[in-house]
């Protein structure tokens, strides 16, 4: 893969036909986009496209402009894009399989679901060189969306869109017989936990434990040694329970609000099977406020629960799911504390400050919960 990434800067080649992944955004070219946008159009071609602004962590981020002759522009095809790539060898590595499986979802689950999510013209991923592309409608242009940042606040309309949007992924798929066929390549949770594992998690979260002592409530940190214990019996609950789809990395940065006011949902790479308390405690604990979530969250998860009763019959009292919910907060936090110390193979994939704050929020949550004496 290294010597893929060093050959691709130093070529610098284009992507022009429907097979070819491109290496960046700037290998781009209007003959490959027509290849992906055009082909249910007459004479339709891309003449041009632009690139604009963009950021990066995992992967790297831009939006694109395209420009058609008259044959798109009267079909009105996507003026407004937005593209991920993978151009480095970190971006590659931290990508990985991740990209084939959220290509996947957005070719076959996401049309299965009533949520808003980001509407993917095309995925592409090379096994052999680590290049992927998803290329996107351009949420910002088209949607007037604004995407979520470490201070933003949600308010309690916006809490309960989450939560519907959680039940409503979660109650398509809980208990599907396809995970054994047609969806059988959707990796376990415990795979996915476990991947991690191997390149250092457990020692980058001790030390990330040691950096975020100052927003870390004291008796966490009293009973720091137990975090890692508890977070192994956390992740075995996954495999002992009926499983359903779970999106995995509900954090803040990864919701969006359009104009209208929608709460949206991107980045499904981390997409596995599991418990559904894993995406509920995650996202309560990581999303809201902490003042927000402590008046909220018996309400929510209440709400959760019926909205899942209704979509797939989910049969669990308020007391069980309180307690599913109070333990799957350490695995919500084993996203995080690796996020701010991260192995030598993982690039920077968020801001100091976000990950401080999730780390604040998150270790609140298992304080409040007392969720450390949650499995006795």
């Amino acid at each position: 893969m290294a010597i893929n990434t060093i050959w691709d800067f130093i070529t610098r080649p284009i992507a022009k036909t429907i097979d070819d992944v491109p290496w960046c955004a700037e290998a781009i070219s209007p003959e490959w986009l027509t290849a992906v946008l055009c082909g249910g159009v007459k004479d339709a071609r891309v003449v041009s496209v632009e690139i604009r602004g963009g950021d990066q962590g995992s992967s790297v981020r831009r939006q694109l402009k395209a420009e058609y002759n008259q044959p798109g522009r009267d079909a009105r095809l996507p003026e407004n894009l937005f593209c991920k790539t993978t151009p480095t060898v970190l971006t590659r590595l931290a990508t990985g399989l991740s990209a084939a499986g959220e290509a996947r979802f957005y070719r076959q689950m996401r049309p299965e679901l009533k949520i808003e999510a980001p509407i993917c013209y095309h995925s592409g991923w090379d096994r052999k060189t680590g290049r992927s592309v998803h290329l996107f409608d351009d949420l910002i242009t088209n949607k007037a969306a604004k995407f979520c940042r470490w201070n933003s606040t949600i308010s309690r309309p916006q809490a309960e869109q989450i939560i519907d949007t959680l039940a409503e992924v979660h109650g398509q798929y809980y208990g599907t017989p396809r995970f054994s066929s047609d969806l059988k390549w959707i990796l376990t949770f415990e795979d996915f936990f476990r991947a991690g594992e191997r390149v250092g998690l457990h020692q980058c979260h001790e030390q990330a434990m040691v950096k975020a002592e100052a927003v870390i409530p004291a008796d966490i940190t009293r009973r720091r040694a137990e975090i890692w214990p508890a977070t192994m019996k956390a992740l075995a609950l996954h495999n002992k329970t009926t499983p359903t789809l779970i999106h995995s990395d509900v954090h803040l940065g990864n919701w969006y609000v359009t104009g209208e006011g929608r709460m949206g949902l991107c980045d499904w790479q981390c997409i596995g099977t599991g418990h559904w308390a894993r995406d509920v405690s995650y996202a309560l604990s990581a999303t809201l406020a902490i003042e927000d979530r402590r008046a909220w969250e018996r309400d929510l998860l209440t709400r959760y629960l019926e909205r899942m009763r209704e979509k797939c019959g989910l049969d669990v009292s308020f007391g069980e799911a309180w307690n599913l919910y109070r333990q799957q907060t350490f695995l919500a936090l084993m996203m995080w504390t690796p996020t701010l110390v991260h192995t030598r193979t993982t690039p920077d994939m968020q801001p100091e400050e976000m990950s401080l704050e999730m780390i604040k929020r998150i270790t609140a949550a298992m304080s409040d919960l007392e969720s450390l004496d949650s499995f006795s």
